[in-house]
């Protein structure tokens, strides 16, 4: 399955509404914790009544924040009870103290639920280097704990940050299982993984092996395939839980699937709602000597600053996806290589196109969703990445969005 921009879902499967409690024996919460200012909700809470089945992934970034370190360490065990996420403060750059927050927050939730912290999953979204106002969590997680349904509505609300809307998707199989999930990330996304956070539910029961093997693919083709700026945090993760409550044991293959489908639409939406986009955009890259070139083709054309100023102005500049593409460093022949751009060939085989394709061009450029194309001329093989323009509006949210480092810690 490679990434598109319609929303068709594989045959076999169902959407359905419930995101992460969509799956039997999940429920969630989200509350005010007070660690955003306004009385905004900030802490969620996603519970399995069981043991779960775990699989994680996370940022690739060597400043990891605290919360990865202490969820990196749990999740090795393959098992989990719950996913507890506060946003408002992303506890990095936190040092020791740091740790013992997250630990802390592990325990207490352990505590609520009568499991050990080993079972707890900690992710943290927000501002960089501030501490977690400690007590406050706690007090939230008592509440959320007091809170929890199968109703996911306002723990997809609570992990937000600069996001405009939640993302929830979920999807049931023919024979009876499910899989669900929510998202949150609108600004510094990038592959690998995408500067987001994503909590992933089924109530297939598979092994943590299966779990991670099937993970790792579903990632690999959709958080993965998606950038905006090209950025990636110190807080990245994706936690998936499987805890077995359909009773069915899917096929890997079939596992895999589902949870592409889910991915793939949490991932679109990620797209959808970036800081300051007026487009959508899917750069393919075909005809490369192998899949890795071709991914890298295409994530250079998709991270372009230059390419995605064009996209938001509606300019067919041809050439600018072309250096990209020879930044890249892949195989190409240049002499050969065609560009498509809103669905008219702006560069064939070679020729630059006349005034009146670049004119089509440019009109189909006017679209919310457009499609990128550009055929190296030396293989057969393919990748695609999903990716946004570049507007003045990214700027003006990233240049306001200062954190207020004076706050009390409680």
């Amino acid at each position: 399955m490679n990434p598109q921009l319609d929303g068709a879902v594989s045959d076999g499967y169902l959407t359905v509404a419930g995101g992460v409690c969509a799956p039997a024996g999940f429920t969630a919460a989200g509350v005010a914790a007070g660690i955003k200012l306004g009385g905004a909700l900030d802490l969620a809470l996603i519970v399995s009544d069981r043991p779960a089945a775990a699989a994680a992934w996370f940022t690739t970034n060597r400043a990891a924040a605290a919360p990865v370190v202490i969820s990196r360490e749990h999740v090795a065990g393959g098992v989990a009870r719950a996913v507890v996420v506060n946003s408002g403060c992303a506890n990095a750059m936190t040092g020791a103290r740091g740790c013992n927050d997250a630990r802390t927050t592990a325990d207490g939730v352990a505590a609520l639920l009568g499991t050990t912290p080993d079972l707890i999953l900690v992710c943290s979204t927000g501002a960089i280097g501030t501490y977690l106002p400690i007590r406050r969590l706690l007090t939230g997680a008592r509440l959320a704990a007091g809170a929890l349904t199968n109703d996911d509505a306002t723990a997809a609300r609570a992990i937000m940050t600069t996001d405009t809307r939640p993302k929830t998707a979920a999807v049931r199989s023919s024979y009876g299982w499910s899989v669900g999930g929510m998202a949150k990330g609108a600004g510094m996304l990038a592959p690998n993984t995408a500067t987001m956070l994503s909590v992933i539910t089924t109530d297939a029961r598979v092994t943590p092996e299966v779990l991670r093997t099937a993970s790792r693919t579903a990632v690999e083709r959709t958080f993965h395939a998606i950038t905006v700026d090209g950025e990636t945090s110190t807080n990245d993760t994706i936690a998936i839980l499987a805890n077995g409550a359909a009773d069915v044991t899917p096929t890997p293959e079939e596992l895999v699937v589902a949870l592409t489908e889910v991915c793939w639409a949490l991932a679109r939406q990620l797209i959808s709602d970036a800081e300051g986009a007026t487009k959508e955009v899917l750069v393919r890259v075909k005809g490369a000597m192998d899949e890795t070139q071709a991914s890298q083709a295409s994530r250079l054309v998709a991270q372009s600053l230059l390419v995605k100023c064009a996209l938001h102005g509606g300019d067919a500049n041809w050439g600018q996806v072309a250096a990209a593409l020879g930044r890249s460093q892949v195989e190409a022949d240049f002499d050969r290589l065609s560009i498509v751009m809103g669905g008219v060939t702006v560069l064939d085989a070679g020729i630059p196109a006349g005034p009146d394709a670049i004119a089509l061009a440019r009109a189909g450029l006017t679209h919310r969703a457009i499609v990128v194309e550009c055929s190296l001329a030396v293989g057969s093989a393919h990748a695609e990445m999903l990716t946004t323009d570049l507007s003045p509006e990214y700027a003006r949210l990233n240049s306001e969005l200062v954190p207020d480092l004076s706050r009390p810690l409680e």
